[in-house]
């Protein structure tokens, strides 16, 4: 190892040791700690040989993101609409087609006649005229979220800001003339959340990114001249405290690798050291083959249904396809908001945050079937965030007998929480009880109360786990729908 080498290890170290790095609720604050590790490549590097690790559990909980871009023009099945357009997918080229005119992909499978066009021409049809970012701000503070992460960059290579590296192909050049990241960033962060951005690292048909694939990435053209100072230019303009990374897999293995071609650990090194949200920032894991991160981003819409031992994210669709709006599919393509909040809380009792996609029209707006259910989500939090922010996985995390009971556990109080998607039925007449079957040897001051309603429940404790005896009212007359949370308390 090299003395030079050893000496930028030395001088990360000097800078790290007084870095705090605070939990996305604003909770908890954790050092930073030099792990002397320096071979762990894979837990996102700082200058080849430094790596960072938080002492506690960061956790975001819930978190909305927002796909947003030139593929919100076309809304037509998949925001990789230019990708499946470009490939000569029937059903896109079809439609493209007939609906805006030649795109030229294929013309002797495709014949088409008519004027030419291209996937660039939906410049001048993408307005953002109802665009309202405080709008969007507020709908997102009312459903709980407490992170935004909106998408400054998707494989189309459309930049939804001012971008030096992008040249007449961002949204202040063409189309809105807007910079909506920074409009939205500051609206966001005026309504108390906090502010995060999706960045692709690739772009599809980038003539650069091209030919150094052509080259097998001997060349790292596109990285030094597009990638970085693009993401060192949005760090240091918008101060994202999330930073979430996509699109380093490819059709060439060698545009993977974290190192080699995406240089992921030289950008971290001064995204950790240098930037200025370095004592804040969080990062995914999507960095390439090797790369790690403050979090661990598992394949779209990622359910272990277990405990997963590191903090780890589900991302997740409320258009049951597609990412960004697409304007093919009905209502009974939307999840509803039971099965989103039954991601919710799976995600959380097993580790997790809940990352929940909605995608905006090209125009600005947000569609009544998204709202619809991101306020359903809120309402429901407003009674039983208890149960969801500032807490942790309990030692059990569903039900053995009764699947559909999740627990968390308060980091504060050490409250035990089980949330019931299924209100049980009366018995002649009577109230009936919920069975708790991991709950074992409930001391005799054990306590329950239905979260939204005052006083505690009778409770008692067999053989087959505590019993909890139901309010005595229609569902209808719950503070809540959806699902219930019985706070335990008092359990050792």
């Amino acid at each position: 190892m090299s003395a030079g080498f050893l000496h930028s290890c030395m001088v990360m170290k000097h800078r790290l040791s007084g870095c705090l790095l605070v939990d996305i609720r604003g909770i908890e604050v954790c050092q930073l700690v030099l792990l002397n590790v320096c071979m762990l490549l894979r837990l996102l590097v700082c200058a080849r040989a430094c790596v960072r690790a938080c002492t506690c559990t960061v956790s975001l909980i819930q978190t909305f993101a927002v796909h947003w871009g030139l593929f919100s023009v076309p809304s037509f099945k998949s925001e990789w609409y230019w990708y499946r357009l470009m490939t000569g997918n029937p059903e896109f080229v079809e439609f493209h087609n007939r609906v805006y005119g030649c795109s030229g992909v294929q013309p002797e499978k495709f014949p088409c006649t008519g004027e030419e066009f291209t996937y660039a021409d939906f410049t001048s049809m993408f307005h953002a005229e109802m665009f309202d970012p405080d709008e969007w701000a507020t709908l997102f503070k009312n459903s709980g979220a407490k992170y935004v992460v909106l998408t400054s960059k998707h494989h189309e290579g459309w930049c939804n800001f001012p971008s030096a590296q992008h040249w007449n192909w961002n949204s202040m050049d063409v189309g809105p003339n807007r910079d909506l990241v920074g409009e939205l960033s500051d609206s966001v962060r005026a309504a108390g959340l906090h502010m995060g951005l999706y960045h692709s690292l690739r772009e599809w048909y980038n003539p650069i990114f091209l030919q150094d694939n052509a080259n097998s990435c001997n060349t790292t053209n596109f990285v030094d001249e597009i990638l970085i100072p693009t993401l060192k230019d949005m760090t240091t303009r918008y101060k994202p405290e999330v930073i979430w990374a996509d699109g380093a897999s490819g059709d060439n293995p060698c545009s993977r690798d974290s190192v080699k071609y995406w240089k992921a650990p030289e950008f971290l090194s001064w995204l950790y050291n240098e930037s200025p949200v370095k004592n804040s920032v969080l990062v995914n894991s999507r960095w390439g083959t090797g790369s790690g991160g403050d979090y661990s981003t598992g394949p779209d819409r990622y359910t272990p249904g277990k405990k997963v031992s590191s903090k780890w994210e589900s991302c997740f669709t409320i258009q049951a396809h597609s990412w960004g709006f697409d304007r093919t599919e009905g209502i009974e393509n939307f999840f509803n908001a039971t099965a989103l909040i039954y991601q919710l809380v799976d995600t959380v009792s097993c580790n997790g945050n809940l990352l929940l996609n909605i995608g905006p029209t090209a125009d600005g707006r947000v569609v009544p079937a998204f709202q619809e259910r991101l306020l359903e989500m809120g309402k429901w939090l407003a009674v039983n965030g208890d149960a969801i922010y500032g807490t942790t996985p309990w030692k059990f995390q569903n039900d053995t007998s009764a699947k559909r009971i999740w627990y968390t556990q308060s980091k504060m109080t050490g409250d035990v929480y089980a949330i019931s998607f299924d209100w049980p039925e009366s018995v002649n007449g009577h109230p009936g009880d919920i069975v708790l079957s991991q709950v074992k040897n409930a001391p005799p001051t054990v306590s329950v109360q239905l979260l939204g309603m005052e006083g505690a429940l009778t409770v008692k404790q067999s053989v087959d786990g505590l019993h909890i005896t139901v309010p005595d009212v229609d569902t209808i007359h719950l503070p809540t729908q959806h699902a219930w949370v019985f706070a335990i308390r008092g359990l050792p």
